[in-house]
């Protein structure tokens, strides 16, 4: 298998997000806001606002990881725009992986002046350089996470490779996914993954 993938169902994200809301509430961290890491994290951060009946939720957009490959450095494409300053903070994102992303992201955060800052992700993966404080789920080993609001962008990044290799319709290109990075999708969302130019 050239990149062993995961794929989440909805119901996984709401059972990690009810997971790590008990597990922040039994903290006793009671934050004044959460910053959803954008773009993974807005949905996460959303569902968790809502179990913690914290209305405060912004977002700061940092980018890292093409499909299943990295850039260089994480940087921020979009910083924090409102004022956190003196305030109790939750940084919610779908993944540590390798931890370049938090990293860049709390670095960011505490030039603000927030008065806490604690980390929440759905999945930590044991091969990340930071260990955040909250997490839904330990990945003991290294595989592509696909969520369901990223499986788009996943197929087009994996059927570049693929479509090198002679696989001309949907179906075989559903087949190739599933033989070569266990990823199991319908030819409909073939179709859409190849009209994306990553």
């Amino acid at each position: 298998m050239e990149v062993e993938c995961q794929q989440l169902s909805w119901s996984k994200i709401y059972d990690l997000c009810l997971k790590l809301s008990n597990s922040i509430k039994k903290s006793g961290f009671k934050p004044d806001a959460i910053v959803a890491i954008g773009r993974g994290g807005w949905i996460p951060g959303r569902i968790i606002s809502d179990f913690l009946g914290i209305r405060e939720l912004y977002s700061v957009k940092a980018e890292y990881w093409d499909v299943a490959q990295t850039r260089d450095e994480a940087i921020i494409t979009q910083p924090i725009n409102v004022e956190i300053g003196g305030k109790k903070i939750l940084v919610v994102d779908d993944v540590a992986d390798t931890g370049k992303t938090l990293n860049v992201v709390i670095s960011h955060l505490k030039k603000t002046g927030a008065s806490e800052i604690r980390t929440a992700v759905l999945q930590y993966k044991k091969t990340s350089k930071f260990s955040p404080d909250y997490s839904g789920e330990i990945l003991k080993k290294w595989v592509w996470v696909v969520y369901p609001w990223g499986v788009i962008e996943t197929i087009a990044g994996f059927t570049q490779k693929i479509d090198n290799h002679g696989a001309k319709s949907d179906e075989d290109i559903a087949k190739e996914l599933k033989r070569r990075f266990n990823l199991s999708v319908p030819p409909e969302l073939v179709q859409f993954a190849r009209d994306i130019k990553p």
